[in-house]
């Protein structure tokens, strides 16, 4: 699809999910020796998302795992719609819709899985990171040039906002 025909499209947007695990993190899993998980996030990712607030694009996250890390950062983030722990992402996502009152075409989901793919099918703006499996890329309007984890949640926020003739004016406070 051609950069002009996803403007209208972006232009719809009204909220962004996307998974954690592969998305905001690498996808690797850590752990003390106590046992205790630990995320790795990319603050990059995270003025992304901060991006997204301020043009008034709600931002939430649907992810089948969950950690006190992830918890701690989405909280530090804003991030109010969380559904942790949940592998019944297109349920999730029809769940948010119907509470919400909004179309599947008014979402963005950023997915980096085979779990991901039935919200990536319904969505408005489906995107995928690069290293994602190409089943995955193939459901995707967008892929990152970044990986999971380093900055792609960024990348595709950023993509999203210069669709939507936003990022500029977002970005004067920085520059």
């Amino acid at each position: 699809m051609k950069r002009k025909d996803l403007k209208p499209i972006a232009k719809r947007i009204k909220l962004f999910l996307m998974d954690v695990d592969g998305v905001l993190t690498d996808g690797r899993l850590y752990y003390t020796e106590m046992g205790e998980e630990i995320k790795v996030f990319d603050v990059r990712d995270g003025l992304g998302i901060k991006l997204l607030q301020r043009s008034g694009i709600e931002v939430g996250v649907i992810s089948g795992r969950s950690s006190k890390a992830l918890l701690k950062r989405l909280e530090e983030l804003g991030i109010e719609e969380v559904h942790t722990g949940r592998n019944d992402k297109l349920e999730v996502l029809e769940k948010i819709l119907k509470e919400k009152n909004l179309k599947a075409e008014e979402v963005a989901y950023v997915g980096d899985d085979y779990l991901d793919v039935p919200v990536l099918k319904v969505v408005g703006f489906p995107a995928t990171v690069k290293d994602a499996p190409p089943l995955v890329k193939r459901r995707a309007l967008y892929v990152s040039k970044r990986e999971g984890g380093r900055g792609a949640v960024r990348e595709i926020a950023e993509f999203l906002l210069n669709l939507r003739g936003e990022l500029k004016g977002l970005l004067e406070d920085y520059l």
